[in-house]
């Protein structure tokens, strides 16, 4: 009997607890493994000013497909990452072309092009990147205000 009465409070007591929605959500990401870094030059801060870019790579599809996101500078591809993971790479003070590229598996990839101008659409934009300044840009699929 006493098994049962603890039971039923137990079970109302847990039941009847108010779960309030967590709107601060902090996400952990994970750095790039060297195995997907394939211009490690990129990677390394020069003696003079450079654009600092910091990437980061959210999930995809919800979580069922993780292909890879490549990020390239003038088609040379510098990193791949997966769900999850972030990187910073120094680029040269300079106007560049940024693209959001979607590939054939349907990842997105980024693209920064300096000497070469690629074709301009919506995922497109030309912009300049100073030195000494850090630039974030995330590779999502949620579409809705973050």
């Amino acid at each position: 009997m006493k098994r049962i009465l603890l039971s039923f409070y137990l079970l109302t007591s847990f039941s009847m607890t108010y779960a309030a929605s967590d709107t601060n959500i902090i996400e952990v990401f994970k750095k790039v493994p060297e195995k997907r870094i394939y211009q490690t030059q990129y990677l390394l801060k020069g003696t003079t000013p450079q654009a600092r870019i910091h990437v980061i790579r959210k999930q995809y599809l919800n979580g069922i497909l993780d292909c890879p996101s490549l990020i390239y500078h003038d088609k040379k591809k510098i990193l791949s990452l997966h769900s999850f993971e972030e990187a910073t790479f120094f680029l040269e003070p300079d106007r560049y072309y940024i693209r959001y590229e979607i590939n054939n598996s349907g990842c997105i990839n980024l693209e920064f092009y300096q000497l070469k101008r690629p074709k301009m659409d919506i995922l497109s934009q030309e912009r300049q990147l100073e030195g000494d300044t850090e630039y974030t840009f995330s590779i999502s699929e949620h579409i809705g205000p973050q």
